[in-house]
């Protein structure tokens, strides 16, 4: 079954910060050159899991980590996803957060349970074309993304995985066209709960 949804719910909320149990240091799968002038991150999910409600320390997070100063706008994002959900629990319910400004349900509709199904984008959605604002990053320049479960059917031991092959894709800008040659890595650091 392949599905695609461009179903992105656009919200603006608090998060309590948790500490990372575990955080690895990886780059970037791949990087390359978006429409005209974005930067596109191809960021690996495989192996992600939903654990539990936005904010619990038990979910799994990703932060893109940017080497530069000032600002960066996200303006795109896109997935090519294959989502298991564990019991009762439904597609729908699992949801990415991104910079809590900006989430997004793969499955939004599917209100079942599946194994192994694919929910792609089919490339990368710009933001303000969908009538959404681009996502901005100052300060730390560190893009957090969560992954949580909106209805928490199974505590404490995961509601739905991403299985193998499953990536999402930033694209952002840098607020001068001159700096994209210099800062066009990044770095990823990635958080789970020890299973």
């Amino acid at each position: 079954m392949n599905k695609t949804s461009v179903s992105i719910i656009a919200a603006l909320c608090g998060l309590a910060h948790a500490e990372h149990t575990n955080l690895d240091q990886q780059e970037p799968s791949d990087i390359q050159a978006g429409n005209g002038f974005g930067i596109v991150h191809t960021i690996d999910v495989s192996g992600i899991w939903f654990n539990d409600a936005q904010g619990s320390s038990l979910n799994d997070r990703i932060e893109l980590l940017f080497p530069a100063s000032g600002f960066i706008d996200v303006i795109g994002i896109g997935w090519d996803v294959n989502l298991t959900t564990i019991g009762a629990s439904w597609a729908s319910e699992a949801t990415i957060g991104f910079e809590d400004q900006l989430f997004l349900a793969p499955g939004a509709g599917d209100d079942f349970s599946l194994s192994n199904t694919n929910y792609s984008s089919g490339g990368i959605l710009d933001l303000t074309e969908n009538g959404l604002d681009d996502i901005r990053i100052s300060g730390d320049l560190i893009l957090n993304i969560e992954f949580f479960d909106t209805f928490v059917d199974n505590a404490g031991s995961g509601d739905a995985v991403f299985e193998a092959g499953s990536v999402i894709y930033v694209e952002h800008i840098y607020p001068t066209p001159g700096t994209l040659a210099l800062f066009s890595f990044a770095g990823l650091r990635v958080s789970r709960r020890s299973r």
